[in-house]
């Protein structure tokens, strides 16, 4: 009687974006179920796996390329992974179940997951197009900024997260920064005007100046088509070397369109990332889930492991939960969560030290913290976000809650 020995035929899994989602993804499956899948990563970078997140350090000189790395790439190919980098995919064909790299080469898969993120988005006005006129997104950006010789004027056009950590970055290189920003203060979605004026005056401290409320019209050129000024509406014209555009992401869903998912302002995933098409799943900034698309780590992260559980045939879903915000700066300490605009039925607890430079701002409503601004002394803000995690009722705390943690912990026993 023979023995009939079964030979266990790994699923072609491949991953298109090799962006921080992309990589992770990858990394983890690598560690987790090689045995099951043979793992394709492909990214249109021609680094794969480091961590964005540390781009602003980068351009701050504040680490070297040495320390971008998010995964180990070589434990990956160790592992029997293929890594594919500098060759986006241009086309993917839901029939056959296969994908066209710009080289030309056609790839089969079982398994399809799309991590294209996002870019930079453009803003609607004339001279975009000029060379010296990029995002902030990628390593390119960081050595297109890098290559700037000398003390040059630099305009950064957006004041939130990502403007004002190019902003930082450049004026220490030694550039001359102006940062534009339509709004009346910085980082309105994640800050109130006080510890926006605060923040604003450390930044012109470190040598960042600022336009605020102000909208540029044109971005004018040289005789060599590269951007030499920046028309404001009222007419102002303001010199400037290099445009970073750093007014928002736009989610890459090109190549999700062209293969016929259904797609919004992201690719459409349910609760297990999975989109509209048999097969194929969709993770971080290129996708949208109940009307909400993500541009932050943490729930990104949590979409990852999500799917990791899926792709190995266990039950997991995603859930969107409120997310901190913290500003990438050097000597800046800052944390923003929740509702930071108190409606009319909320209860606002703000305590401002001015000479300290530290400023608290506590939203609260029926009981319950959902919403809070940290300025300078931020040591409590994990633990306010875990308040408004847990649905803490705080209303016997009230008096010392803007204190923090130390002074509310007999209460809260």
């Amino acid at each position: 009687m023979h023995k009939v020995v079964k030979t266990l035929v790994k699923e072609r899994l491949v991953i298109v974006g090799g962006g921080m989602a992309g990589s992770k993804l990858a990394y983890e499956l690598c560690r987790q179920q090689s045995e099951r899948f043979h793992i394709t990563l492909i990214g249109e970078e021609p680094q794969l796996g480091y961590n964005r997140i540390m781009l602003s350090s980068l351009l701050a000189e504040e680490v070297s390329s040495a320390d971008m790395a998010l995964v180990n790439l070589e434990e990956m190919v160790s592992s029997g992974a293929t890594l594919i980098s500098g060759d986006p995919v241009q086309g993917i064909s839901v029939e056959k179940k296969s994908l066209t790299l710009l080289s030309g080469i056609v790839m089969s898969y079982d398994k399809l997951i799309i991590a294209t993120g996002s870019r930079a988005t453009m803003l609607p006005i004339d001279g975009t197009q000029a060379s010296n006129v990029i995002g902030f997104r990628q390593w390119q950006d960081v050595n297109l900024m890098s290559a700037i010789k000398g003390s040059q004027p630099v305009s950064v056009i957006g004041g939130g997260l990502l403007g004002l950590e190019a902003a930082v970055g450049l004026a220490k290189r030694g550039h001359q920064v102006t940062v534009f920003h339509r709004s009346k203060w910085l980082l309105n979605r994640q800050l109130d005007t006080e510890s926006a004026r605060m923040l604003q005056r450390k930044l012109e401290a470190m040598g960042v100046h600022f336009r605020l409320g102000a909208s540029p019209q044109t971005l004018l050129q040289n005789e060599k088509g590269l951007v030499s000024h920046v028309k404001l509406t009222d007419g102002e014209q303001i010199a400037t070397k290099m445009v970073v555009m750093a007014a928002g992401i736009t989610p890459e869903v090109a190549l999700g369109k062209k293969a016929g998912l259904q797609v919004n302002r992201a690719i459409l995933v349910d609760a297990q990332m999975k989109t509209s098409c048999q097969d194929i799943f969709a993770l971080g900034e290129c996708c949208e889930f109940d009307d909400q698309t993500f541009g932050l780590v943490a729930p990104i992260w949590t979409q990852i492991n999500v799917l990791l559980a899926v792709l190995a045939g266990n039950h997991a879903r995603f859930l969107i939960e409120p997310v901190p915000t913290k500003l990438k700066v050097s000597g800046v300490n800052l944390f923003s969560v929740g509702r930071i605009q108190p409606n009319q039925d909320d209860n606002c607890i703000v305590f401002n030290d001015v000479g300290s430079n530290h400023y608290r701002k506590l939203v609260v409503n029926d009981g319950l913290l959902v919403g809070a601004i940290l300025y300078g002394n931020v040591a409590d803000g994990s633990w306010y976000f875990q308040l408004i995690q847990n649905k803490t009722n705080v209303s016997d705390m009230l008096d010392l809650l803007v204190f923090g943690e130390a002074y509310c912990q007999s209460k809260v026993a």
